[in-house]
């Protein structure tokens, strides 16, 4: 039973990959977003057979294209690409830069919130996609 497992988790995985690269435009980058993309699906249940490419998230910053690659109890994150072979991460979520009612605790040199109360965003360009993207 465990070998049949096995191997239908490689298809899965192989039908993933596949997905992902027809949709990629040839471009490896992209492909590696929509995959994650994939697997986050798959992780929350969705039919790995018959696998759904949700549109854009998020147009961020100029062009950079964000697909949603993970959560977990405060935070959403997700993975893009700008198209020229550059990765980026963002993520958006309860900040920690706010005291117990919401209102912001850090100012910029004028006194202004840095962030909107309540929510902490992130983005950044990344060398590869490796590391922690919530939990599915």
């Amino acid at each position: 039973m465990k070998k049949e497992e096995e191997r239908s988790e490689e298809e899965i995985l192989d039908q993933l990959q596949q997905v992902a690269r027809e949709n990629s435009n040839g471009d490896p980058i992209m492909e590696e977003v929509l995959f994650l993309h994939l697997l986050y699906n798959w992780g929350k249940g969705r039919n790995p057979w018959t696998p759904r490419i949700a549109e854009a998230h998020v147009d961020v910053v100029d062009g950079v294209k964000f697909w949603r690659v993970g959560h977990n109890a405060s935070h959403e994150f997700y993975a893009g690409t700008d198209g020229s072979g550059r990765r980026f991460r963002y993520s958006i979520g309860e900040s920690c830069r706010v005291d117990m009612d919401g209102n912001p605790i850090v100012f910029d040199e004028e006194g202004f919130p840095v962030v909107l109360p309540g929510f902490d965003r992130s983005v950044e360009e990344v060398a590869n996609f490796h590391g922690y993207y919530g939990h599915h």
